[in-house]
């Protein structure tokens, strides 16, 4: 590795500093690694601008600590959830009063550990370094044995005489973490290539080029524009337009019509001109002429794109991530592979949990357009009030509680890459008609506006549903079903593809760094179970038997003792064989109930079921 780092990676204790040097140098990065926390690290990244750093990596709260401090793109570490439930678990051996003390939200409920671990755990939410030792004083006065957190709560609660566990964080956390730094590092070094190929055109096109900013100081001044008005950029640039050149007309643009194809004799030249402003967001800041052959040229994409990735709007998963080599599933994504080479819509079809979302991000990344945006949307959120704000933005003051300065749409924020439209069939039928004119006419109207804006956008939809069903039943739109059904996909269900099942468990446990030993019983018990919930139910399945068997071989009788596996068990005899099927949904969920003491709502979450569902289903048997 050579050259300076364009990485920095702030660690809060050495033991990861230690295996952050180790990634990189086997992933051949070079990556700055300072151990620092919070207030400290501020300086540090403020030095590293100065020096070329492009991305830096923290955790927690000094990531919080450096997003107000600096201004380049701030990574909070990829966090492995497993990582806290081992914490957990290393603090049981010290005491059974204990507090975790966290900076985000922690993805587990109390009740729920305490079900599946017997352990009492209190959860404490901070913001800052004063937080942390308030919580960690708060935990103590409510009897916690053992604090759990990052390093500087562990310090602090030492300093009170009390046992600290630190909340880890696994390899394969940092090299997801250290890849998407260098995503985002290779999308700015191309940001400035496209910036210097701009530059290099301006200067060496036939045509003569003259910007000026919003207040009319001359910005650009190529060398044919120097050659035809006999001014050189030195005295033209940093001046007023209006004193370099006293008949231009290019200061009349920013506070009224552009001006295309216009003649002017400049006295030095004829010149055929065009004359446009510049806009960020629909806001004037500047504005261009070009002159001598207007046909082209100037196109400047004004856009922060580097906001879209920090924010995420990237697509994480190729074809590679789909686990499987059963005819059905090689079959499908031999089909999206080539449909991801043209530039059409495509229409996902598969039941939930078949890994819809995977495929649309499989698919853009081998499009033409892997390089721009990938927004995703899950229709079934968005509520008729918030429909067209939210998919197509909005003006300043268009509705009570508008943001300040308006908001771009969805849609805007995906053009010239693609947006993934999640339960489309659940878009109301009043509102597909707007969607569908968006789709024919490729523009959009963000609320409160009278300006059209054009989008260029593929357009990926996805529906468990049967849309031809709900056409009849009059629910969806023929046309615009025709519209995203250009292409289409059927994606298989787990229950299709059940060979691969063995290879989707392995992937499961590796993406989680954590292997799982199961006998050939319970394998086969698995590969024959009816996966309703398809790999995201199976996903649920092994993250479990991971947390509740780990370094243990599972045997089948382990799985028997899960309500999703009950109809398998002796308990039950020949349900599968002999019983209706709600009959067997009824016996489950009195099994489940069984569990956990008559509480639907766990129940309903060892189920994988909503608490509505059991309470109408017990209603009606």
């Amino acid at each position: 590795m050579h050259g300076k780092s364009e990485i920095l990676f702030f660690a809060p204790y050495k033991e990861i500093a230690d295996i952050v040097i180790k990634i990189s140098q086997q992933l051949n990065m070079n990556v700055r690694v300072e151990t620092v926390v919070m207030e400290e690290s501020v300086e540090i990244a403020k030095e590293a601008e100065r020096n070329g750093v492009e991305v830096i990596i923290s955790r927690g709260a000094t990531t919080a600590t450096l997003k107000k401090e600096c201004n380049l793109t701030i990574l909070d570490m990829y966090e492995n959830n497993l990582e806290i439930l081992k914490g957990i678990q290393e603090a049981a051996k010290y005491g059974k009063k204990i507090a975790l003390i966290w900076y985000n939200e922690i993805p587990y409920k109390e009740d729920l550990l305490y079900n599946l671990l017997q352990i009492k755990v209190n959860f404490y939410r901070y913001k800052t370094k004063n937080d942390i030792e308030d919580l960690v004083i708060r935990a103590v006065e409510d009897g916690a044995d053992v604090i759990i957190g990052g390093i500087y709560t562990v310090r602090f609660a030492e300093k009170l005489g009390k046992k600290g566990v630190m909340v880890g964080s696994d390899e394969q956390s940092i090299i997801c973490t250290l890849k998407q730094a260098q995503h985002i590092v290779d999308i700015k070094k191309q940001e400035a290539i496209k910036r210097a190929r701009i530059e290099t055109i301006i200067q060496n096109v036939h045509d003569g080029i003259i910007a000026v900013n919003q207040n009319g100081i001359i910005t650009t001044f190529n060398p044919i524009a120097e050659n035809i008005l006999k001014i050189s950029a030195v005295e033209a640039i940093g001046r007023n337009a209006k004193d370099v050149l006293p008949n231009a007309k290019l200061l009349e643009v920013l506070e009224g019509e552009d001006q295309l194809g216009v003649i002017q004799d400049m006295g030095t030249a004829i010149i055929s001109t065009n004359r446009v402003k510049m806009k960020i967001r629909d806001k004037v800041v500047g504005a261009v002429a070009t002159f001598q052959d207007v046909t082209k040229i100037m196109q400047l994409e004004q856009q922060i794109r580097e906001k879209l990735y920090a924010k995420g709007y990237v697509a994480n998963y190729s074809f590679d991530d789909i686990i499987g080599k059963s005819p059905a599933i090689v079959k499908t994504k031999n089909i999206a592979k080539k449909y991801a080479e043209t530039d059409e819509n495509i229409l996902l079809i598969g039941e939930s949990g078949t890994g819809k979302e995977l495929f649309a991000q499989s698919i853009h990344n081998v499009s033409q357009r892997r390089d721009r945006p990938f927004i995703a949307v899950n229709c079934a959120e968005l509520s008729n009030n918030l429909f067209e704000s939210e998919l197509f933005g909005y003006e300043e003051g268009a509705f009570t509680g508008a943001r300040k300065g308006g908001k771009e749409g969805l849609f805007l924020l995906a053009h010239r890459g693609t947006i993934f439209l999640d339960e489309i069939s659940e878009i109301p039928l009043n509102l597909q008609t707007v969607f569908l004119r968006v789709i024919q006419e490729k523009t959009i109207r963000p609320v409160g506006s009278n300006k059209i804006v054009p989008i260029d956008v593929r357009i990926i939809a996805a529906s468990n549903k049967n849309l031809t069903q709900l056409i009849d039943e009059g629910k969806f739109r023929e046309d615009l079903f025709y519209r995203i059904n250009v292409l289409n996909v059927k994606i298989p269900p787990l229950n299709e593809r059940k060979s691969d099942i063995p290879a989707i468990i392995y992937n499961i446990s590796q993406k989680y760094n954590q292997d799982i030993y199961l006998s050939d019983d319970a394998m086969q018990l698995l590969i024959d179970y009816n996966w309703s919930g398809n790999i995201r139910e199976l996903i649920n399945v092994v993250k479990r038997l991971m947390a509740l068997y780990k370094d243990k071989k599972i045997e089948k009788g382990d799985l028997l003792n899960m309500p999703e596996f009950s109809v398998y068990n002796t308990g039950l005899g020949l349900l599968v064989e002999t019983c209706s099927l709600d009959e067997i949904i009824l016996r489950s969920i009195e099994k489940a109930l069984e569990i956990t003491k008559g509480n639907q709502s766990q129940a309903a979450k060892l189920l994988g079921v909503s608490r509505t569902f059991i309470w109408r289903k017990l209603k009606n048997m």
